[in-house]
């Protein structure tokens, strides 16, 4: 029987190999990122939405997250090695839950509870070396430009969806752009994000990833829930406080 082909470029894994294990060897980083999404409609209708955020993790066991989306929603995310608390600020709620000790079992556990992916989250993990494995085909697209930074576009394909990540070429091998299709959903919709203001230094303040709750904020169950999922739709009020009825966005 003839051996299958190896569809993957070893030049494609090797400089995948090289962020990754730059990423990982990383003490600390800081990145921004603009973000759009594609959301696919019953109808077969393909809509986009953004939202741009930043994230502070300080390894092996802080994470700090702020996020801004298109229809004014203000999220922040805060792990402290124990505790993963997450506020909405435009509508002053907050939630909290006890996790893991790892950045890595932490993400692993939110993604579970939330049951959707989380596609920077796989940056964040202190072992990369999944996304290799995961990787069926790769190949180099070739040299590209972002923001004025030489990049080097690589492309791989999985079982369940196609991605490309732009690295940059130098001394800091950090991506600049990922883009994912998720093949088997239908429209396959797609998911980019443009990272940018890398910062692999400055140490954040331990203060960063203490949760800081909004004054009044209520308490709401775990996101991922149908209860957490209803207390953000109608905005859920502190305790002794009365509901005026209506619908929040």
């Amino acid at each position: 029987m003839q051996k299958p082909q190896d569809l993957r470029d070893p030049a494609a894994l090797a400089q995948l190999k090289r962020a990754t294990d730059f990423l990982m060897n990383l003490a600390r980083f800081h990145f921004k990122a603009t973000i759009a999404f594609d959301v696919v409609q019953d109808d077969g209708q393909r809509l986009q939405f953004e939202r741009v955020g930043e994230v502070f993790l300080q390894r092996p066991d802080r994470l700090f997250a702020d996020i801004h989306l298109d229809d004014g929603l203000h999220r922040q995310f805060w792990y402290d090695g124990k505790t993963l608390s997450f506020a909405e600020r435009s509508k002053n709620l907050y939630t909290r839950i006890k996790v893991p000790p790892t950045i890595d079992a932490m993400l692993d556990m939110l993604e579970d509870l939330l049951g959707d992916p989380m596609p920077l989250a796989d940056l964040l993990y202190n072992d990369l070396s999944p996304l290799e494995k995961r990787a069926s085909e790769a190949d180099v697209v070739g040299d590209s430009m972002l923001d004025g930074r030489p990049c080097s576009q690589l492309a791989f394909r999985g079982e369940t969806v196609d991605w490309q990540i732009w690295i940059e070429d130098g001394t800091q091998w950090v991506p600049r752009k990922l883009v994912i299709t998720y093949k088997n959903l239908p429209g396959a919709p797609q998911f980019t994000a443009v990272l940018s203001d890398w910062d692999t230094a400055t140490r954040p303040p331990d203060a960063l990833f203490t949760a800081q709750v909004p004054a009044g904020a209520a308490k709401i169950p775990f996101l991922g829930t149908a209860a957490a999922a209803k207390a953000m739709a109608a905005g859920a009020k502190p305790a002794g406080a009365k509901a005026t009825g209506g619908k929040a966005k």
